[in-house]
């Protein structure tokens, strides 16, 4: 610390819970009680006297920031600070001990886990020992905590505890967090995002459709819509096609669309040997209709796909899926009966959401879903529905600040969901926030303006939704800081948030837990 900040005092008691503030460069770093600011100065008691300190060129780091923010009579406020991480101190685990069997939903599955894992191993990505055993047993150990844990592969017929397998988003599951800083908090999580696979919409030439909803496509493979004129296309004839009944993809067609619908396939929908074969028939038949994996569409006409809360069809494309806007997919999760005890398994399988892990899964048919950014067309297609939509007088407002402050902003695909969510949600958010920071650690991010972009529905008017989807950016926001201090302050990011409700949504929100005022967070940057 340089002389010229210091004015010697008596040294004083501290009275209040202390604070480190600290530049960037590293120049300036204090710590003590903010007792007093002037507009430009901060006063700081500290243990060797009084100094003063030029707010905006620190961050304040501590749970005392947001005290003395709160409370003080000198008009002290965040916006004072070049950033503000108030941090909660999380207890680290000491000792404990977790053994899981896992087992896997389909062959596809084990592939993918031995690669995470073993990748994991081979790369020394953490402080733990990491033994890998001859069967495929992973035993991890951290002295330094006093953890352990042992994860194997189980045969036939022995008891598991946990599960790789596909989840829907969109089915119903029981809350287990309500505030982003609960999961970030949380030294183990119960479920983790391991991959990413879509699925296509594929249909005939001439069947003209501007999109599709789930609803429509199980009404479709029920057998109870017969005509594409019942759903605003053309008066001929559907003849949907299907994979057999052991192909993954009809398995997730059956989970994904079917059962959420609470139908079946009926039983006279005509089934095709593969992928290949189905599209090429659907280039032949006229009408037909099939559900196929993303690499075996590149040569038909594809629907844009909605859900079923609203009317927003989205087209299938590599941003649509990664984000989450497009609602034919089905990330791929290891999920514990119970969370686990240490850290030790949920840092392994964070592993997965970095590019090394996603380069692998991804050569499997998964969608990489590493940050990536929206194209200008895209952006643009959106944003343009602003300057023709119908809105009152809280939502035009709304609108027009939203066309200004992203019409220079890109998106990035990292999309988080908030409010009373899931295991499987958390999951997913933990997975976007690694991306995100991942993205924002580098050089041509620096200095720039995050913007945390929060949408929400409430059926109780446009006020109350604007409100809520403002409170779920801003705590998001929060949680990001928490989540990647180092980022946020390393990189000299400004971090901001906004709320624009129900406005031009990029799909639709349908989360998993019923009641739970869901709202969806974008991340945008300039």
């Amino acid at each position: 610390m340089t002389a010229a900040l210091l004015c010697a005092v008596a040294p004083t008691a501290l009275l209040a819970e202390a604070v480190e503030l600290r530049s960037i460069d590293g120049f300036i770093s204090v710590d003590g009680e903010i007792v007093g600011y002037n507009g430009t100065m901060l006063s700081v008691e500290t243990s060797v006297g009084r100094v003063s300190v030029p707010a905006s060129q620190v961050v304040c780091y501590g749970a005392g920031c947001i005290e003395v923010i709160a409370s003080n009579d000198f008009g002290l406020t965040s916006d004072a600070f070049q950033g503000v991480v108030a941090q909660e101190e999380v207890a680290a685990p000491q000792g404990g001990a977790d053994e899981v069997t896992v087992s896997f939903d389909a062959p596809v599955f084990d592939t993918i886990y031995r690669s995470v894992v073993g990748a994991y191993a081979m790369t020394g990505q953490s402080g733990s020992s990491v033994d890998v055993g001859a069967t495929g047993d992973i035993r991890l150990e951290n002295t330094a905590s006093n953890e352990t844990a042992l994860i194997k592969i189980a045969q036939e017929g022995e008891a598991v505890n946990a599960t790789v397998g596909t989840v829907s988003l969109e089915a119903e599951a029981p809350a287990a967090y309500s505030t982003p800083i609960e999961w970030v908090n949380a030294p183990s999580l119960g479920d983790q995002l391991l991959g990413l696979r879509a699925f296509a919409v594929i249909v005939a030439p001439g069947v003209e459709l501007d999109g599709i909803s789930m609803n429509e496509l199980a009404g479709i493979y029920a057998g109870e819509i017969t005509n594409w004129s019942e759903i605003g296309g053309p008066d001929m004839a559907i003849l949907p096609l299907q994979l057999p009944a052991n192909s993954t993809v009809r398995a997730e067609l059956v989970k994904l669309v079917m059962e959420p619908a609470g139908k079946t396939i009926a039983s006279n929908v005509l089934t095709m040997a593969d992928g290949i074969s189905i599209a090429s028939s659907v280039n032949q038949f006229a009408g037909s209709i099939s559900v196929v994996g993303v690499e075996d569409a590149e040569s038909n006409v594809t629907l844009p796909v909605s859900g079923d809360s609203c009317d927003a069809p989205v087209a299938l494309s590599d941003f649509n899926v990664v984000s989450g806007d497009y609602p034919l997919i089905r990330p791929l999760m290891v999920s514990f009966d119970d969370v686990p005890q240490t850290g030790l398994l949920t840092d392994m399988f964070a592993f997965a959401s970095g590019s090394t892990a996603q380069r692998l899964i991804s050569a499997e048919g998964f969608a990489n879903f590493t940050a990536a950014e929206q194209g200008e067309a895209e952006k643009n297609r959106r944003l343009n529905r602003l300057l023709a939509g119908n809105f009152d007088e809280n939502e035009r407002l709304a609108a027009a600040q939203m066309f200004q402050r992203l019409f220079e902003a890109k998106r990035l695909s990292p999309t988080l969901i908030s409010g009373d969510i899931s295991r499987a949600e958390a999951g997913w958010n933990s997975a976007m926030f690694a991306n995100l920071a991942n993205a924002l650690s580098g050089s041509d991010m620096a200095g720039r303006e995050v913007l945390f972009v929060g949408f929400t529905n409430n059926t109780e008017g446009s006020e109350e939704s604007l409100a809520a989807s403002a409170d779920a950016a801003a705590a998001m926001q929060a949680a990001f800081r928490t989540f990647a201090p180092d980022v946020v302050v390393g990189n000299n990011l400004l971090l901001s948030s906004y709320g624009f409700g129900g406005i031009s949504q990029a799909t639709c929100l349908d989360g998993q837990v019923a009641g739970g005022n869901q709202s969806r967070v974008e991340i945008w940057v300039q």
